[in-house]
């Protein structure tokens, strides 16, 4: 076993440089939502403080700490590489022999799910999906009767890669290790704890002033879509199928499809049998999170989703189906895993195996550098952090970013399109418009702020009466965005405390509103410390009185 992981971590890192090759080293990557900045501040969207979603808590934290020891560029390209080397030692680990442990970790990191949310910009969630493995493997242990406290350390490392992370890990953890005669209260101490570690996202989340529930349009505007010529069914199947068809690599809409849905069922088809022998409940979970993605696109099940989303504090997770696919994809590469295991241990059928091992690279070669071009390193201009300069020294204050939008197509990024960097670079909160318009429907975002702004704006209120009145001091135009020139218009006369090409900086003089739900949020971040705490607390305690299996069988 020991020699599986070291080569699925080999493995994982093989392909993870072949993957970043073009970016490694060479500056930031900036691609829709992921977004890393030189030197971040610790503000209150990365604490989860500010009444913004938490959908990052504590997973940016992490990551800003870190660079504040490291370049940034080197945090950046650390935590990518290691998504694939986890990834690939977890899978592999997973798998019986070492020709198996190649394939596991080859069918789990090299796919189009792993490409498209790379593209998308869903770091914090590879990280989890890297996780995922590493928390079966530590809850197979638990399920035999072994110490629980790998699955402890294992469901922490999730909960700190972000909520969606966490609840597949746990929800995959609870399928793993399932009920038995007796093993009651260690399953109810493993959902304990869950919750315990995550308390840091879970509290901001649900004890947010000011926020709005998620919207239903959403269920159907994140829906996952065919991205092959095999359908809805083929593409999730291939796990692919993600809602942004922007996203998706070349290739996907070619008879490749077809090499990737051979690779998949000759996996299953030669293996899940012992992987259903091994583990009952991660077939299950694989089942579950195959539903799970189709749900917002099947008649009937996407009702229930939209109930869900509106209604259960939290459901707005399970818009974006497609993501939980995670566990499936893990049960399609262990099924590889004992497949090419099987095939390699008979003489005639050793070319077979070799085979099936590389169909997944064969089914999607444009996953290379940098998925096809896709990804590209930048560096942040000097007038950049020249604004970040002038708004740190300017009297307290929250900022609002101009033109009113959410993502920016930024010159010098190669006009590809990502999440305005402004919140994540300034040192205070940086409220922009949380809707998301897509080709045929807007989602509204979940900021009751942001929808005020967003409402005076479409009645044609005066700009800088509007920032004021929803406790706005600062307003940063984007200056080479569409409608910027409107936008300057419109805030004329007003002081100017930075100007460059691509920025400008005004203040918004008079009395500023305040915001009364930003008050709460001190006793929000000791909640968020106390989970921590209450978590650290669990860990010791469970480990003693969950560890033994005499404890509770």
């Amino acid at each position: 076993m020991t020699r599986r992981g070291p080569l699925g971590a080999a493995t994982g890192l093989v392909i993870g440089l072949l993957v970043l090759a073009p970016v490694l080293g060479r500056g930031v990557v900036l691609s829709y939502d992921m977004v890393f900045v030189p030197d971040p501040p610790i503000t209150g969207s990365v604490l989860g403080t500010d009444g913004s979603v938490p959908r990052a808590v504590p997973t940016e934290l992490l990551a800003d700490l870190l660079a504040h020891i490291l370049p940034v560029v080197l945090v950046q390209d650390g935590l990518l590489l290691a998504a694939f080397v986890l990834a690939g030692a977890g899978a592999a680990r997973l798998a019986p022999t070492l020709p198996g442990a190649a394939a596991a970790a080859i069918a789990y990191v090299w796919t189009p799910y792993v490409a498209e949310r790379l593209v998308i910009g869903h770091w914090t969630f590879l990280l989890g999906y890297a996780l995922l493995p590493w928390v079966v493997s530590a809850a197979l242990g638990a399920r035999r009767g072994d110490s629980i406290r790998p699955l402890l350390l294992w469901l922490a490392a999730a909960a700190a890669a972000g909520s969606t992370s966490a609840l597949i890990a746990t929800g995959t953890a609870v399928l793993v290790i399932g009920l038995r005669p007796g093993g009651i209260g260690r399953l109810a101490g493993v959902v304990g704890f869950a919750v315990a570690v995550n308390l840091p996202w879970l509290v901001p989340a649900l004890v947010r002033p000011g926020g709005l529930p998620a919207d239903p349009a959403g269920v159907a505007a994140f829906a996952a879509r065919s991205d092959t010529p095999l359908g809805l069914a083929g593409s999730l199947l291939t796990l692919g199928g993600i809602w942004n068809p922007a996203t998706v690599p070349d290739g996907r809409d070619s008879p490749l499809a077809l090499v990737a849905l051979v690779a998949v069922l000759a996996a299953l088809g030669l293996g899940v049998r012992r992987v259903w022998d091994e583990s009952a409940g991660l077939v299950v979970a694989g089942l579950v999170g195959l539903v799970l993605a189709a749900a917002g696109a099947v008649p009937g099940l996407d009702a229930v989703l939209r109930l869900v989303v509106v209604h259960v504090p939290g459901g707005g997770l399970l818009r974006d189906g497609q993501k939980l696919l995670a566990p499936t994809a893990l049960v399609v590469a262990v099924a590889a895993g004992y497949a090419v295991a099987r095939l390699a241990a008979i003489r005639t059928t050793v070319p077979y195996a070799v085979l099936l091992g590389v169909l997944p690279v064969l089914a999607l070669p444009t996953l290379v550098w940098g998925v096809g071009g896709r990804l590209a390193a930048a560096e942040y201009p000097a007038d950049w952090l020249q604004l970040r300069a002038a708004v740190s020294v300017a009297p307290a204050g929250e900022v609002a970013a101009l033109p009113w939008g959410t993502y920016r197509r930024l010159d010098w990024d190669g006009n590809r399109v990502v999440l305005d960097p402004l919140p994540r670079l300034l040192d205070r909160r940086v409220l922009t418009d949380d809707d998301l318009p897509l080709s045929a429907v807007t989602v509204r975002g979940e900021d009751a702020r942001s929808a005020a702004i967003s409402a005076g704006i479409a009645a044609g209120q005066r700009l800088p009466d509007l920032l004021r009145a929803n406790g706005i001091r600062y307003a940063v135009v984007h200056r080479t965005q569409p409608d910027s020139a409107a936008t300057e218009r419109a805030l004329a006369g007003l002081p100017v405390l930075y100007r460059s090409p691509d920025l400008l900086l005004v203040e918004l003089p008079g009395e500023v509103e305040p915001t009364p739900e930003n008050e709460p949020w001190r006793a929000i971040l000791g909640l968020g410390v106390a989970g921590l705490a209450t978590g650290a607390v669990i860990v010791s305690r469970a480990s003693r009185l969950l560890g033994s299996p005499a404890a509770n069988d």
